[in-house]
Order: structure tokens, then sequence, then C-alpha cells
């Protein structure tokens, strides 16, 4: 929590040019910066600048004498262009109101893993704005419009892939693409980390901090002082896997089912996490890739246990383990929490169909 802390964090928010942002500012400021780059957001949807001081990596960071920030973007949807001008105003804003920062990391998310790649392609201005990126689950795919073709796949600063180990391909054709001759100045060669889990952007914040800690090495020690990547292959596995812990779960009498409790809403996409872990799935005879119900207020849903959010069609609810260690609980491409009126401390009820 934020009261203990070695130092205090004082939150601030505002806007823009008609993005919102959050900053999380430390009593001592060590002049490092990190801004945040989320990714895709329906069109119509709250301008939200969700930043969550709490979280291990950034947590680690604010007490180390981080600012660490994040904008909404002016708009949501397939937003590239307006969202790197968006951060470069956010940054320009907390150099004029705290001074000159000595290092600026960027981190982006699934489009915002895009948006700080692109950032990290630009030909650098002296002094330098920004100094590296970690690209989580980047979907490097995307493009705004004709005019926003893609990437040059040519970086300007150290840029690191957190990828999952379902959505290795584009990051892995990123970094072995070969220079051309002429590219000047001359990029630097990407480094990939693997997160050994299925899913998009389903990583951990030790796994997070990770990727910073390693952008900050490279940055300070060299690129020849990162891991190396497994014997044949173009990637580091970076992979935590979350500690088991007691069950938190109340089993039914017969045994095919438990009351969990709602621990977390993603007040974005409305997905919501549940204590309830793996082992208690297993008690329940509930099985990966089979169906179950769901049960909240008086209403029922249909659920399937899967591996990540494309395990089931559009509307359809899916269910499947966290980085953390505990459960997501979503409906693809709607608000699960809404559909279900849930809120945090909810009690929720999990049984499996008998056939």
């Amino acid at each position: 929590m934020v009261g203990l802390r070695a130092a205090p964090v004082t939150l601030e928010t505002g806007e823009i040019a008609g993005a919102k942002f959050t900053l999380a500012r430390p009593a001592h400021w060590n002049a490092h910066l990190l801004l945040l780059a989320h990714g895709y957001r329906e069109a119509g949807g709250p301008l939200v600048a969700d930043l969550s001081p709490d979280d291990l990596a950034y947590r680690t960071l604010l007490d180390e004498g981080w600012i660490v920030a994040k904008t909404s973007y002016r708009r949501n949807g397939t937003i590239i262009a307006d969202a790197i001008a968006d951060l470069d105003s956010l940054r320009d804003y907390i150099e004029k109101k705290f001074g000159t920062p000595d290092r600026v990391l960027l981190e982006g998310e699934s489009m915002g893993g895009l948006i700080v790649t692109l950032m990290a392609e630009r030909v650098p201005e002296e002094p330098r704005r920004y100094a590296g990126a970690a690209a989580v689950g980047a979907a490097l795919e995307m493009t705004e419009n004709a005019a926003n073709a893609g990437l040059s796949l040519t970086p300007q600063m150290p840029l690191l892939f957190l990828s999952n180990q379902t959505e290795l391909d584009g990051p892995i054709a990123y970094l072995t693409t070969k220079l051309r001759p002429g590219d000047f100045p001359p990029p630097l060669r990407p480094v990939l980390f693997r997160v050994s889990r299925n899913g998009h952007v389903n990583v951990n914040a030790a796994e997070r901090l990770a990727a910073l800690r390693a952008l900050n090495t490279w940055l300070d020690l060299g690129r020849n002082q990162l891991p190396p990547p497994a014997p044949g292959r173009d990637y580091f596995d970076v992979t935590v896997a979350p500690a088991a812990q007691p069950s938190q779960v109340a089993l039914h009498a017969d045994g095919h089912g438990f009351e969990a409790h709602v621990t977390e809403i993603d007040g974005v996409y409305g997905n919501f996490v549940i204590d309830a872990q793996p082992a208690d799935f297993v008690t329940a005879g509930i099985r990966g890739m089979t169906w179950f119900q769901f049960s909240a207020h008086g209403h029922a849903y249909r659920v399937r246990y899967g591996r990540d959010f494309d395990s089931v069609k559009r509307g359809e609810w899916v269910a499947f383990p966290s980085a953390e260690g505990f459960f997501w609980f979503a409906r693809n491409y709607a608000d699960a929490a809404t559909t279900a009126t849930l809120k945090v401390g909810d009690t929720v009820s999990i049984h499996r169909y008998d056939e």
C-alpha cells in the first residue's frame, strides 16, 4: 500500500490536448521517468488514464524514485499518430513542471507496444528525449491508415519485446530482419523476452519488472550484459511462475463446485478476477477446454475454461488462469462485470456441468 512505502507517493491527474493523464510521483524524484502506453480501446468508451501505482513493477520503481505516468490518449479506437503526440506532450509537461529527466523509458502493451516501437524507430533528437522502450504483447500488425503504413524495422534506441509464447512470430520476424545497406543512423538489434504462458499481454508484474530492469541494464552496462537467448533460440525465457497459495474458496457440498470472490475488475474492459486457482478447478472436476456454470446475483452464465480470450466466439464467456495465478473471467468483445452486475468483493459460484 502507498502508506507502507519508504517515501509517500503523490498522484496527480489532469488533461493535455483532450488526453487525460495520471502520474505517480515519489517525494524524492531520481530524475527517471516511465511513460505507459495502453492498448486498443473501443471507440466511444470513456477516456481513462488507469495507472495502478501498487502494481509490483511500478511500486518498485516508485520506491526507487521514479515518476510513473500514463495518458488516456485524446480518443479511443485505433490511434497511433495522435497517441505518440500525447505521450510526447505528457513528457514535456513533466519536464516543464518537475525538471529535465535524466532517463525516460517507454512501456506499451498491445497497440501501445506498437506505439512505443514506432517511437523507438524515430531518428532521435539531441539531447535524446527517450532512452529505451519495452513493448509488451506488441500488436505489430496494426496500422492506423495508409499514411501510417507501419514499421521501418530500424530502432534507434534499446527496444525490448516481452511476449507470450503464443505471440512470438511478430517480434521474432522484427528482430531477425537483416539490416539494409545505407540505414542511417544504424539501427540497434532488439531483444526478445518470452513468457511461457498462453494469451495476449498475459504477463505478471514480476515479468514486467524484469523487462524494465533489463532495459536499465542495457543502458547502464551495455547489451552484452543481458541474459543470453537459449541455445538455438531468439529469445530469453523470463517466465516467473506464480506460487500456489492456500485455497481461498468454499467447496460445495457435492464437491462439484465452489464459492469464490471477485478481487479485481478492469474498469475499461470489464474483465474480472476471482480468488480461485487452477487447483480449485481440479478439485471441482472442471477440466481445461470444457464448459462450466458461473452464477452471480441469481443469474447463471455458461463459461469455457479456456487458454486465453480467443478460446471462445464473440460474446461468449471465457475463464483462464491469470499471470498472477488466479482466474480471469471475460466475455469476448463484451463487458463481463457489467453483464453480471459485479463489484469487487461479490461472492460468485462456480459449478461443473454433470453429464
